[in-house]
């Protein structure tokens, strides 16, 4: 994993994330409610399934905390339950032979470092809502197509270094071959180069030994590698 090291909650909610959206119907449901909240109903037509299939769905993302409903009263007949996303969330997960990267994370809030090009982006928002008349989309959608482009733009830029990451990580699989290094020193190694920390609980805990061994067995790769001293513990 090349994230920080992870708590069990965060690890636990990438597993409730993971079951919801494993489901091809509640991910149309989620798209859906993504462009706007929505009835049971009105979903039901829209993605062409049945609605009790859907109201079952929906129970679930609500009770897990995806959801939320509100009971709306109607003009035409009994009040109706409308449903809106109540969570925001990205979620990656990256494999291969010499690497696995999973990361989940929110954006419901502005972080506190920000780009140049977030910082311009937020910039046009406040310029576009300065002028009149303000209901005007065409600046909504070139802002929204110019962000897109820069996501497109990172995202072809992660898919290089990841494979650059992949390719090193096989080469220093390699060199750990070549040192004649044990199964338990490897895999703390391959930890160390993966989570950039010498954290001998966390090291523990992932790898499922003793800390009493990792703690010896980074005692001895410390002499052999005095750079891991300079890592986090």
């Amino acid at each position: 994993m090349l994230a920080n090291e992870m708590s069990e909650k965060s690890q636990a909610e990438i597993d409730t994330l993971l079951t919801i959206v494993q489901n091809p119907i509640r991910r149309k449901i989620i798209r859906r409610l993504s462009q706007e909240a929505s009835y049971p109903l009105e979903i039901a037509k829209e993605i062409g399934v049945g609605q009790q299939l859907v109201t079952t769905h929906l129970a679930l993302m609500e009770r897990e905390g995806f959801v939320q409903s509100n009971m709306e009263s109607s003009p035409l007949g009994p009040n109706r339950r409308l449903y809106f996303l109540k969570q925001s969330a990205y979620l990656t997960v990256c494999f291969g032979p010499h690497l696995y990267d999973e990361k989940y994370f929110t954006f419901e809030a502005l972080p506190n470092k920000l780009s140049k090009d977030a910082i311009d982006f937020l910039g046009r928002i406040d310029k576009i809502q300065e002028k009149k008349p303000s209901n005007s989309i065409e600046p909504w959608a070139d802002l929204i197509a110019d962000i897109d482009k820069k996501m497109a733009i990172l995202d072809d830029e992660k898919a290089v270094l990841l494979y650059i990451r992949n390719l090193a990580m096989k080469q220093a699989n390699k060199a750990l071959h070549l040192e004649k290094t044990t199964h338990d020193e490897r895999r703390i190694l391959q930890y160390i180069l993966d989570e950039q920390t010498i954290n001998i609980e966390n090291i523990s805990q992932t790898l499922n030994l003793r800390e009493s061994l990792v703690r010896e067995i980074l005692a001895k790769l410390k002499r052999e590698h005095p750079k891991l001293s300079q890592l986090n513990t």
